[in-house]
């Protein structure tokens, strides 16, 4: 009965897996705004503070209007770089092609006649794996962001977070027995601090990566170096690998500059990646998710599969969260007592 229970638990969370993900980055980008939203509502005109639906309100407009502004402003520069790249895209890959030619040749030169051709079909087969690794996790997040209605609905479900959080919290508890109310508090405090400290701790990353890296690459002299800043601060959101995923293509078109400024751009990411882990990374989210790094790769995989890209920003708070619900269960389990006087005392 109980493998029962749980299957049908499972398949209930993949049908809806659009809908979890869709709340899941609506109360992300709450996050994200809420010491905005916060510090405005602080403010005073006259003697009452901004009501919090007009601090909401005008942190929206402020974000919105901001962000417009920077992409009008970047639009310039970025597209002149992306049409360049465009351009120079076949001549790239003439250069990758050859060189791996090349590669390969040298390589079966060593080997004994016999090894030749599992090489060449081990190299094929490896190419075949990373492309269609790439295209699937491009096309589940293709597909999600296809669903128009649940895009528009991330910024409308973040602003009633913001407007009316402890209205919500009520209401949702209201359908909850009075049994379990207190659990579930728990385990809400818990995603409070999760997706707080890893939310914000990854929008600063992903600031503080494109803006190092764009002025890095500026300074060693590779080309486009504002389009490569971009991708190499989008590319952080993703936990652990992301700064490998930017790095590779990176360096791979500085190999094609020259030989030289491939180096020194290998250089500089593997001291900003050691710098980033040891220095920059435990300050600012500090040890909010508590996982191990083979946990992280695990629910990056598994987050991939279920939703491509998207996933995997979403997986690490995600198996935090499920961490966080055993321990709240082996609280319960081990210490009944000091649950019951924490009910007490909440009533």
């Amino acid at each position: 009965m109980g493998a029962v229970v749980v299957a049908a638990g499972v398949f209930i969370l993949y049908r809806l897996r659009l809908v979890l993900v869709t709340v899941a980055l609506a109360a992300m980008l709450a996050y994200a705004l809420l010491p905005l939203v916060e510090w405005t509502a602080r403010l005073r005109v006259g003697p009452r503070p901004v009501p919090r639906l007009v601090a909401v309100v005008v942190v929206f407009l402020v974000v919105g209007l901001g962000i417009t502004e920077l992409v009008r402003i970047a639009a310039g520069p970025v597209g002149a770089e992306a049409h360049r790249f465009a351009q120079n895209l076949h001549q790239y890959r003439d250069q990758v092609g050859t060189l791996l030619t090349r590669v390969r040749t040298s390589v079966a030169r060593e080997l004994p006649p016999p090894l030749r051709q599992p090489l060449d079909r081990a190299m094929n087969q490896a190419e075949v794996v990373l492309v269609s690794a790439l295209t699937g996790a491009l096309q589940a997040t293709a597909k999600w962001l296809s669903h128009v209605v649940e895009v528009v609905l991330i910024p409308i479900l973040a602003f009633y977070f913001l407007v009316d959080l402890p209205v919500l919290r009520e209401e949702l508890l209201g359908f909850l027995p009075p049994g379990v109310r207190q659990p579930v508090l728990v385990l809400a405090r818990r995603a409070d601090g999760i997706l707080a400290g890893y939310v914000r701790a990854q929008l600063i990353l992903m600031m503080v990566s494109g803006v190092v890296v764009g002025v890095g690459l500026a300074v060693i002299g590779m080309r486009f170096p504002l389009l490569l800043g971009i991708v190499a601060g989008l590319t952080r959101a993703i936990p652990i690998i992301g700064p490998v995923l930017g790095a590779i293509p990176i360096v791979g078109l500085a190999a094609l500059q020259s030989s030289e400024v491939a180096v020194a751009v290998l250089v500089f990411f593997v001291i900003l990646q050691l710098a980033e882990s040891k220095i920059i990374l435990p300050k600012i989210i500090g040890h909010e998710l508590r996982l191990h790094a083979v946990t992280i790769l695990l629910a990056l995989l598994i987050g991939n599969a279920l939703f491509g890209l998207m996933g995997m920003f979403l997986a690490p708070p995600a198996a935090a969260f499920v961490k966080a619900l055993r321990e709240v269960q082996e609280e319960a389990l081990l210490f009944p007592e000091a649950v019951g006087a924490r009910r007490a005392g909440d009533r």
